[in-house]
C-alpha cells in the first residue's frame, strides 16, 4: 500500500536539485506558507458553509503497533524525583550553565537527580521519563455509548495524538543498544532494531565530530502521523500536529531534566535521509524532531545499526487525502541540512545579525510567589479542561504572572540558537571543518495577547505580555468575555475562564529566517509555551486548555492587526465586540427549528449543537470580506504576524465522565 505521505514526498530530492535555485529553493518559496496558512483559516461563515461529517467507521486508531517486533515491559506508576514544576521550568530556560558543560554538553546539571554522569540509566529510568511524559494518564467512558477512550499525560488537539515516539539508547543498563518504538497503551517499548542507533542517527544529524564524540546516550526521535488529525480537522490538521510536537517537546524536556538530563531539540535537519534512517521512507509517520541528551558512555563501541523484521499496524481502512496539508509539509522539507545557509534567504547564519540587535529578554524573570508542586504528580493529573467556572473567585495578579513567566522563558532547540552540541570556545562554535560561526540568542516568533475576565489587581480588558520587560501592557479596558469567546470559534469556556489568550506569531521573521521550515518552528514554539501554561496552572491549582479553532482574521481584526481601515485598536475591539453580541445573543432566534446535531469540539468531547445560519438583518455587524490589495498590513493573506494559537485558564468545571487514574 503506497501512503499517500509517501506519494506526497516522491521525487523530491530530484526535483530540488534540478530547481531554480538549487536544493533549498522550495523551502523557501514562502508564498506557499502563507497560502496555506491562509487557506486554511476559520471564518464565521466557513464553519457553517463546509459541513463535515465524521466517518466513525474510518478512524484512525490512536495506537501505533509494530507487528512481530520483540516487546519490553515497563514498569507501571513508578516513582519520580521531588522536583519542583517550576523549578524544572526554570531550569530548563537557565540550561544548566555555570557547571562543568553549559549548554547541551557533557556535564550539565539538571534541576532532579544532580550531574547527568551520576544517574543510572536503564529500563527503570526509561520507563519514569516515559510515564511522566508520554504516558496514558486516565480513561474516559460516553455514557450513551459506553465507549471508553484513553487521555494522556501530553496534551493534544482533539485527543486524537498523532505524535509517536521513538528511542535509540545506548548504555542502557538491562537493554540492548537498539532503536525502540513506545506503545503508550501498553507501557511498552516495541524493540525495531539493534546494534549502534544512537550513532546511526547522530550521523545522519550531522552532528559533529565533537558531539560524536561525548556520544549521546540518548536520541528520541518524535514523528506525526497526519491523518491521525486531519480525519476530523482536514487540512488545518497540519497546524495541530505542529502544536501537539510542541508539547510533547517540552514534556519529554522537563521530564528528562527532572531525572537528572538535560537535552534539547533539534529540529533541522534533512527529512528524507532522517526518513530512511528510521526506517520509515514507506510510512505515514514524519520525522519532526529529535531530542538529544548527551552524556559520555565510555570506550563502549556497540556493533553497526540494523533494522529488525517488523510491520507497522494499519490505522484505519482508508487514509483520505488533504492535499493542502501534504503540499504544506512538502514545501517544508529540507533535502540536505545546509540549504539555508546555500541560499539568499535567511537560514541560520541570519539568525545571528537579525536576533542580536534585540535579544528576548532584558528584565530579570520574576520570583515565584507561590509554594511549587512536585512535577510527577502536575503531570500526571492535568487534563485539558472542557470548560470552566464563571463564577470562580478571581486569580491573584501575581499567579497570572507567575505562570506567563515560566511559560515564555528559553528553551533549548537548535532555531532558537542555543542548543548546540560541538565544542564552545570563547563564543563561537567550532565545526569539523575548521569553519566558524557566531553563537546567536534565541528569537521569540510569539507575542502573548490576553483577554482578561477575572484577575484580581487587574481591569477587565486587553493586554500584552512583554516577554522582553516581564510585564504586562494594558491595551484596552471593559469586558471582553463575550469576544474572547466569539474569537474562539464560538466556544464559551474562553469567556468562561480567568483569562484567554491568543499566541500571535511573526510569520514574516520565521519565513525570512528558515523559510517554510519556519511554520514547523512558530507552533513548535505555541505548543512549548502551551505546556508549560498547562502545568503552570495546574501547579497554582487551575486549570487550562489549548484551543485550535478561532477565527483567525477577526482575531487580527480585533487586536488592530489587519487594519482594513486605518481604524484604531479602540475600534477594533468596538466592531469585535459587536460581531460577537449579535452572534451570541441573538443564538435562540437564529436557530429556532433547527434539529441538534451531534459534533465533536476541540478536546473530543461530544454535544448538541444546532445548525446556525448566520444572523439575519443585521447589517455590518458581521465579520467583514477581506480585501484583495494593499500593504501587508490590510491583507489577511500575506499578513506579517498571525494569530496559531488560543489558550485558556481558569477554574475547571469537573468531568463526570472520568474515570480513574491509570496506575
Amino acid at each position: 500500500m503506497t501512503r499517500l505521505l509517501e506519494r506526497a514526498l516522491a521525487g523530491l530530492g530530484q526535483d530540488a536539485e534540478s530547481r531554480p535555485g538549487g536544493p533549498g529553493a522550495l523551502n523557501h518559496e514562502t508564498q506557499r506558507l502563507f497560502a496555506y496558512h491562509h487557506a486554511t483559516k476559520h471564518t464565521y461563515y466557513s464553519v457553517r458553509a463546509g459541513a463535515h461529517f465524521l466517518d466513525w467507521r474510518n478512524q484512525p486508531s490512536p495506537f501505533r503497533v509494530y507487528q512481530g517486533a520483540r516487546t519490553i515491559k515497563l514498569e507501571r506508576n513508578p516513582s519520580f524525583p521531588a522536583v519542583g514544576t517550576f523549578e524544572a521550568m526554570a531550569g530548563l530556560g537557565e540550561g544548566g550553565e555555570g557547571g562543568e558543560g553549559g549548554r547541551g554538553s557533557k556535564g550539565g546539571k539538571g534541576a532532579g537527580e544532580g550531574t547527568q554522569s551520576a544517574v543510572r540509566l536503564d529500563s527503570v529510568w526509561l520507563s519514569r521519563l516515559l510515564w511522566y511524559s508520554m504516558a496514558i494518564s486516565a480513561w474516559k467512558q460516553v455514557p450513551q455509548t459506553g465507549i471508553r477512550y484513553s487521555l494522556r499525560v501530553n496534551p493534544s488537539s482533539g485527543n486524537l495524538h498523532p505524535t509517536e515516539t521513538h528511542l535509540a539508547l545506548c548504555g542502557f543498563d538491562g537493554l540492548d543498544d537498539g532503536l525502540y518504538h513506545y506503545r503508550a497503551d501498553t507501557h511498552a517499548l516495541e524493540r525495531r532494531g539493534r546494534g549502534d542507533w544512537v550513532g546511526e542517527l547522530a550521523r545522519a544529524l550531522e552532528l559533529d565530530a565533537a558531539a560524536r564524540l561525548a556520544c549521546p546516550r540518548l536520541i528520541v526521535a518524535l514523528t506525526s502521523i497526519f491523518w491521525r488529525e486531519a480525519w476530523k480537522y482536514r487540512d488545518r490538521a497540519y497546524r495541530y500536529c505542529c502544536h501537539d510536537l510542541g508539547h510533547a517537546q517540552m514534556s519529554i524536556l522537563l521530564a528528562a531534566l527532572a531525572l537528572g538530563h538535560y537535552g534539547g531539540v533539534m529540529a533541522h535537519f534533512s527529512d528524507l535521509r532522517l526518513a530512511r534512517t528510521l526506517g520509515l521512507a514507506q510510512s505515514d509517520e514524519a520525522p519532526m524532531s529529535f531530542l538529544v541528551f548527551s552524556e559520555n558512555s565510555g570506550d563502549k563501541a556497540p556493533p553497526s545499526a540494523e533494522l529488525e523484521s517488523s510491520t507497522p499496524n494499519e490505522l484505519s481502512e482508508e487514509e483520505v487525502p488533504y492535499y493542502l496539508l501534504l503540499g504544506m509539509h512538502r514545501s517544508t522539507v529540507l533535502v540536505r541540512t545546509k540549504e539555508s545557509e546555500e541560499t539568499s534567504f535567511g537560514g541560520f547564519e541570519s539568525f545571528t545579525s537579525f536576533t542580536s540587535s534585540s535579544p528576548p529578554t532584558s528584565a530579570s524573570p520574576t520570583s515565584p510567589t507561590a509554594p511549587d508542586s512536585p512535577l510527577g504528580a502536575v503531570v500526571r493529573r492535568r487534563r485539558s479542561a472542557l470548560d470552566f467556572d464563571p463564577q470562580a473567585e478571581p486569580m491573584p495578579r501575581a499567579t497570572l504572572e507567575q505562570m506567563l513567566d515560566l511559560a515564555t522563558r528559553d528553551w533549548p532547540a537548535d532555531w532558537r540558537g542555543n542548543f548546540v552540541l560541538g565544542k564552545k570556545e570563547e563564543g563561537e562554535i567550532k565545526e569539523v571543518e575548521g569553519s566558524t560561526k557566531k553563537t546567536w540568542q534565541g528569537h521569540d516568533f510569539i507575542e502573548l495577547y490576553l483577554y482578561v475576565h477575572r484577575v484580581r489587581g487587574l481591569e477587565p480588558g486587553v493586554y500584552r505580555w512583554s516577554a522582553r520587560d516581564r510585564q504586562l501592557e494594558q491595551l484596552h479596558t471593559g469586558n471582553v468575555q463575550r469576544v474572547a469567546a466569539y474569537l474562539s470559534l464560538e466556544q464559551p469556556l474562553a469567556g468562561h475562564a480567568s483569562f484567554a489568550i491568543s499566541m500571535i506569531a511573526d510569520l514574516e521573521a520565521a519565513a525570512r529566517l528558515f523559510g517554510n521550515r519556519g511554520y514547523r518552528y512558530v507552533h513548535f514554539e505555541a505548543g512549548a509555551i502551551g505546556q508549560r501554561l498547562y502545568l503552570g496552572a495546574e501547579a497554582l491549582g487551575w486549570n487550562a486548555t489549548g484551543i485550535g479553532a478561532f477565527y483567525d482574521d477577526d482575531v487580527h481584526r480585533y487586536l488592530g492587526l489587519l487594519e482594513e481601515t486605518g481604524a484604531k485598536l479602540t475600534e477594533s475591539v468596538y466592531a469585535a465586540e459587536q460581531a460577537a453580541i449579535v452572534t451570541l445573543e441573538t443564538q435562540a432566534t437564529t436557530i429556532s427549528g433547527a434539529s441538534p446535531e451531534v459534533t465533536i469540539s476541540e478536546s473530543h468531547e461530544e454535544q448538541a449543537r444546532s445548525t446556525r445560519t448566520g444572523a439575519p438583518g443585521v447589517t455590518g455587524a458581521m465579520p467583514v470580506e477581506r480585501p484583495s490589495s494593499g500593504d501587508a498590513s490590510r491583507d489577511g493573506r500575506r499578513l506579517p504576524r498571525q494569530v496559531i494559537y488560543h489558550f485558556a485558564v481558569g477554574r475547571a468545571v469537573a468531568d463526570p465522565r472520568l474515570g480513574a487514574p491509570e496506575e
